[in-house]
């Protein structure tokens, strides 16, 4: 698994904070410190979604074991807060068109951080 996102308590309470005072610049770069481990392809899968939507959170996982052709990626972002769930995934799946037509599958969850 791929994931530069809230992996401890001591992540979790300098991201709320950072929320909690407004500060989404820092709580992002907060996100983007964790380090990077996974695959190839789950870390190009990250960079590309991370640069195009500034994520609150997103992991990235090869579910097919290892072979790059089946992904699951789940991403929070404040850009998905007016859209519907059908247009949040589009959204995604247009980002990684390119990506899609080498993976037998994607599986894509999408939610809105929550409101403080």
């Amino acid at each position: 698994m791929f994931a530069r996102q809230i992996l401890g308590p001591t992540r979790l309470g300098a991201i709320l904070a950072h929320r909690a005072s407004g500060n989404m610049r820092q709580a992002r770069r907060t996100v983007a410190d964790q380090s990077t481990k996974g695959s190839a392809g789950e870390q190009h899968i990250y960079n590309r979604l991370y640069s195009e939507l500034e994520p609150t959170r997103l992991s990235v996982t090869d579910s097919s074991g290892g072979c790059g052709s089946m992904y699951v990626v789940e991403i929070e972002a404040e850009r998905f807060r007016s859209l519907t769930r059908v247009k949040q995934t589009k959204l995604v799946t247009s980002l990684l068109k390119d990506e899609i037509q080498n993976m037998h599958g994607i599986r894509v969850l999408c939610s809105v951080p929550p409101s403080l």
